[in-house]
């Protein structure tokens, strides 16, 4: 298979609160916004027809940066997981006309056959849909934005950012047909803390035993009991919880949290998801406050019954003050020469060692400086000394 080529242009689209509909969480670029245009209007537009043309014939897409990062890495980006995920997709010609023995090294497989033609019409179907119900959330983490959390608002008005508006929406706004999707995915905001995942309960409960859902949320509150009920019904749940620091560490980043809870509610997740099959995995973003402290976090989760491989791993890329290449070059040293003897996957530790030495993209003097204005606006202080003092 060639090495742009991604599966969620044909079967999946992912809108923001505002209604802004992108390919996938990562992309950055809109393809449309639904206060302009239908979901189906948007993707079957000569835009995204662009898109899955130049993927097929091998070229770059603009706004897929991040894989194309990770990937250059080394590291398993989201779109060769997903890839792999969507396998039967891949291998089954009535969706994409690819063959199980086909050469994956090569185009051949795909250069002699018309593309726009094949999927002209209902191979172009939204399998899989991903949601930005609202951007209502009860925290405000250093690794968001107030699109996304409406706890960053005040923050960003100090910190001279104009912040967006509440976005809150019913499920009814968006005009989908739940019945015909396989894979329903619910972002925030935080989706127990909004309207939209009660709705979607309501929404799909009469045919919930076909679905796959998945939920990212951040650990702090449990979704209502009516929730919980349709979980034990529905084909499988996939439930990402974002855990970025140990103790001191979550409460410090993700501000608003209580460590506690995330203790309590991790128990709970892992012990009924035992009983009723739920896949429960950890997603941690790697930033400058945790790099050189990953392996505390990581063999807590493991002594909790995390599973090795569910703890998924994602490089902070924005905002640009939370990059690890952006670290001070004998703390990126020292971070390296720790990570040579601790004790986390060597994918993992390669990943953060191959971050480490890319050429920094803002100086570190940007860095330390927006961190401070945090600390000051939010009465907090770091608890990891070993960055703080560099910031003195």
């Amino acid at each position: 298979m060639n090495k742009t080529f991604c599966i969620l242009p044909w079967i999946h689209t992912h809108i923001k609160p505002n209604g802004d509909v992108h390919l996938c969480s990562r992309k950055s670029i809109p393809l449309g916004n639904l206060n302009n245009n239908s979901i189906n209007d948007i993707i079957h537009s000569d835009k995204m027809d662009g898109i899955r043309q130049d993927m097929r014939d091998g070229e770059f897409i603009e706004g897929c940066e991040k894989c194309y990062h990770e990937e250059s890495l080394s590291h398993a980006s989201q779109r060769l997981l997903l890839n792999n995920w969507f396998n039967e997709y891949l291998n089954n010609n009535t969706i994409l006309p690819w063959k199980e023995d086909s050469d994956s090294s090569s185009n051949d497989a795909t250069n002699d056959l018309d593309w726009l033609e094949i999927f002209k019409d209902t191979p172009i179907t939204l399998r899989w849909i991903a949601l930005h119900g609202s951007n209502v959330c009860n925290l405000a983490c250093r690794g968001c934005y107030s699109l996304l959390s409406t706890k960053w608002r005040k923050d960003e008005g100090k910190l001279g950012i104009n912040p967006h508006s509440l976005q809150n929406p019913d499920l009814s706004w968006y005009e989908l047909n739940f019945n015909d999707i396989d894979v329903i995915t619910m972002y925030g905001g935080e989706p127990f803390y909004m309207k939209q995942s009660d709705q979607l309960t309501t929404e799909i409960k009469d045919y919930s035993s076909n679905k796959v859902l998945q939920y990212f949320t951040n650990g702090s509150i449990l979704p209502k009991n009516e929730t919980l009920e349709l979980w034990k019904c529905i084909k499988k749940l996939i439930l990402f919880i974002s855990i970025d620091g140990y103790g001191t560490d979550n409460d410090y980043f993700r501000y608003g949290s209580k460590w506690n809870d995330i203790e309590k509610n991790l128990t709970y997740y892992v012990t009924e998801g035992e009983k009723y099959g739920w896949d429960i995995k950890i997603s941690t973003l790697i930033n400058i406050h945790n790099v050189d402290r990953l392996d505390v976090l990581h063999n807590w989760l493991i002594d909790q019954g995390i599973k090795q491989d569910a703890v998924m791993y994602n490089l902070c890329i924005i905002p640009q003050e939370l990059d690890i290449r952006n670290l001070p070059q004998e703390y990126k040293d020292t971070i390296i020469k720790r990570y040579r003897t601790i004790n986390l996957p060597q994918h993992i530790k390669n990943l953060v060692i191959n971050q480490l030495n890319q050429e920094p993209n803002i100086s570190f003097i940007a860095v330390s400086a927006f961190s401070k204005k945090l600390d000051e606006i939010r009465n907090q202080i770091n608890p990891n000394t070993n960055l703080s003092i560099r910031f003195q």
